[in-house]
């Protein structure tokens, strides 16, 4: 049995849910894109996510990694429960906050930034009222004692999750919003507009470089495969 859930585009994977034996998995697939990025951004991504969630594994509210079905998929285990874009404003309380930091913290005490937090997608309201954080294609580790490069980035990227937060309260639960929160998103990171206005840019000229028809066929027949894992 499998469900769509996201046609990538031309640069990002197919999301879907697979069941097996009454298990259901979510499997993320370079497979249909463009050679360029099923070789040289697929494998590599799809690499660190799977070493991220083994670094995360044990702390609730992260899924369960399942594994790398080959190298272009990978799959983890399905959370029942919707995500932030698909609530209401009031939907999400306090606690629910409170818990949502917890977790956060926990993140950042194993050494991950997650990265992709202002993204409310990747927060999930569990059917059991928990938060859950998913989609881990961005995050990484912090660095060895003397990488100063990645350590710098590291603490930028510890207050952009923060900033994902305030968001997040910004748009479902402006109530809780406090005031040092809501300067901070006004502030912003560092380069975070530059960083807005590339993706805005770049994004329409990928479609047009990578998007065609032979994308479309190479998902019809991925999904064939997967469908019989």
């Amino acid at each position: 049995m499998q469900e769509i859930l996201r046609e990538g585009y031309p640069w990002k994977p197919d999301v879907f849910i697979l069941e097996k034996e009454g298990k259901k998995i979510i499997v993320k697939d370079y497979a249909s894109k463009s050679f360029f990025f099923r070789f040289f951004v697929g494998i590599f991504s799809n690499r660190r996510e799977a070493m991220i969630y083994r670094k995360l594994q044990g702390l609730r509210g992260i899924p369960e990694y399942v594994g790398l079905l080959d190298r272009y998929a990978i799959a983890v285990g399905y959370v029942p429960g919707r995500n932030a874009s698909e609530l209401e404003p009031g939907e999400l309380t306090a606690r629910f906050f409170e818990k949502l930091r917890v977790l956060i913290d926990a993140v950042h005490a194993r050494g991950v930034v997650l990265c992709d937090l202002r993204n409310i997608k990747n927060v999930i309201l569990g059917d059991d009222g928990e938060p859950y954080l998913i989609d881990f294609a961005t995050a990484f580790q912090r660095g060895s004692k003397f990488n100063f490069l990645k350590n710098g980035l590291y603490r930028l990227f510890y207050q952009d999750d923060l900033l994902g937060v305030a968001k997040l309260k910004r748009s479902r639960a402006p109530h809780l919003l406090t005031k040092e929160e809501e300067l901070a998103l006004e502030k912003g990171v560092f380069l975070q507009k530059q960083a807005i206005f590339i993706k805005q840019w770049g994004k329409p000229l990928l479609q047009k470089i990578f998007g065609s028809k032979a994308i479309a066929a190479r998902r019809r027949k991925r999904r064939g495969k997967c469908g019989s894992i």
